[in-house]
């Protein structure tokens, strides 16, 4: 429970305007793009470490739990309170505080967007490579927490390929450096691939220094067309296989480009059962002989047409397509909830079948998103949860999807995260051992488990 003497403290540390205590912003920060809701009894915006530093040392001596947030734009729970406490909002730290072409880092806020990083440092040559769809909106500091990826993940890697320190802040208030300008030496303890991806539950992000990369010189965008998603699923793998790894490996399904194409009306293939958007990029020498393999490749595994991007036109409304395809897909029902499972690539064309199977035996529709090249599938399953009939079926749908793919050897997440609309899955995926050594990695960080509270590991009756 926070008190009004609690309240006082957080006013005198944030400044009045910036404590929001009235109905309408808490139930404005009851939810994110997940299914999740949960009332937080403040909100706080931030602006600095010391601000942060400081509400943390409060919260941990009263046991406040603490929820920090971006955009919003988390689809699995990751910025909803589950026990009340604070809001933590992130948004106005979004300085770039420090680009260096030379070294080939950037240094940000958390409440950068994605878009934002990749705009200031496109006029350097430089590309920040993980480009998750949402990358308008969502945040950096997000990207960090949920390991973000986007369609470039294939070939270039997720978020914890590309940042190389940050300026942490423990919930005991301590203000901590890890990594730095330069990558973890081999003899350094690299608690970087500890804290990306751990969503909140260690430490706020309030610094990240990201690696930046050369922008390729040249590319090719292919559009192959299929009959099934089966052998759009089966080409992915056979494509990987003979060596070639794409920047881009996507796959839409029929519904996804049917919704698509009644909204933007730029010529995708309707009576497709699915299609694969295909990028390769590099140095121009070779880029063609690489591209003519893709398309032949596909054509030998069910491809009924390949074609190849001739200009920038043709390319960028491909990728608007693929981009708006969530957007378009919110259109057809009041509800849509985005799932998050990944396969081994070879396993693609058996969950894309299950997937099928699910959606007419549960009389659900779902549309089929998938960076496809990591076995990362984005089902949307359409639904009005107004209807509690039709609300119990999305629920066998999505408990279903996760036990197959953990049974074709998968994971709850590839991107997302676990938050709280996957929290039940996790003891599917991991034995009473394995969640008792994720808590005490918590516990080790966070003893009063504070933050982002009653997320991603269940609690355990003998963790502690």
């Amino acid at each position: 429970m926070v008190e009004q003497s609690t309240l006082n403290e957080l006013v005198r540390i944030a400044g009045r305007e910036n404590v929001l205590t009235s109905k309408v912003s808490l139930n404005t920060y009851m939810y994110d793009a997940s299914l999740v809701y949960g009332q937080p009894e403040v909100v706080v915006y931030v602006q600095n470490a010391q601000q942060i530093a400081a509400i943390l040392k409060l919260a941990s001596s009263k046991k406040i739990p603490v929820t920090p947030r971006g955009g919003g734009t988390c689809l699995s729970g990751g910025a909803v309170p589950q026990r009340g406490g604070i809001v933590m909002v992130m948004t106005r730290m979004n300085r770039i505080l420090e680009i260096d072409p030379e070294n080939r880092v950037a240094v940000v806020e958390p409440g950068v967007t994605n878009m934002e990083l990749q705009k200031a440092v496109a006029p350097y040559g430089l590309v920040y490579m993980p480009d998750p769809a949402s990358q308008k909106v969502s945040t950096m500091g997000g990207n960090l927490g949920e390991n973000s990826g986007g369609m470039r993940g294939i070939k270039y890697g997720l978020t914890r390929d590309h940042i190389i320190g940050m300026e942490l802040v423990l919930s005991s208030g301590e203000i901590v450096q890890i990594g730095g300008k330069l990558e973890p030496i081999a003899q350094e303890l690299n608690l970087n691939a500890l804290l990306i991806g751990s969503e909140g539950n260690l430490g706020i992000v309030t610094k990240i220094i990201c690696k930046l990369t050369p922008a390729p010189r040249a590319n090719r965008t292919m559009l192959a067309i299929y009959k099934t998603l089966e052998d759009a699923g089966t080409s992915v793998s056979a494509i990987i296989a003979r060596g070639i790894i794409p920047c881009t490996l996507e796959l839409m399904d029929n519904k996804i480009i049917n919704a698509v194409e009644d909204w933007l009306h730029i010529g995708l293939p309707v009576d497709a059962g699915a299609i694969l958007l295909i990028e390769v990029d590099g140095w121009d020498a070779g880029l063609d002989r690489q591209a003519q393999q893709i398309m032949q490749i596909c054509r030998e595994n069910g491809a009924t047409d390949v074609k190849l991007a001739q200009n920038a036109r043709e390319r960028d409304n491909l990728w608007t397509a693929r981009r708006m395809a969530i957007g378009a897909i919110g259109r057809l029902a009041p509800n849509y909830d985005m799932e998050d499972a990944t396969v081994p690539r070879t396993k693609l064309p058996e969950i894309l079948k299950e997937v099928n199977r699910l959606s007419q035996e549960y009389n659900v529709p779902i549309g089929m998103l998938a960076h496809a090249g990591d076995g990362n599938l984005h089902p949307l399953v359409l639904f009005d949860e107004r209807n509690k009939e039709e609300m119990e079926r999305v629920e066998k749908v999505r408990a279903a999807l996760f036990r197959k793919a953990l049974d074709l050897g998968g994971t709850l997440s590839g991107e997302h995260g676990i938050g709280l609309a996957k929290l039940e899955f996790m003891r599917w995926a991991f034995n009473p051992e394995e969640l008792q050594f994720l808590r005490r990695e918590r516990l080790a960080f966070d003893p009063s488990e504070i933050l982002n509270a009653g997320k991603t590991v269940p609690d355990t009756d003998t963790a502690a």
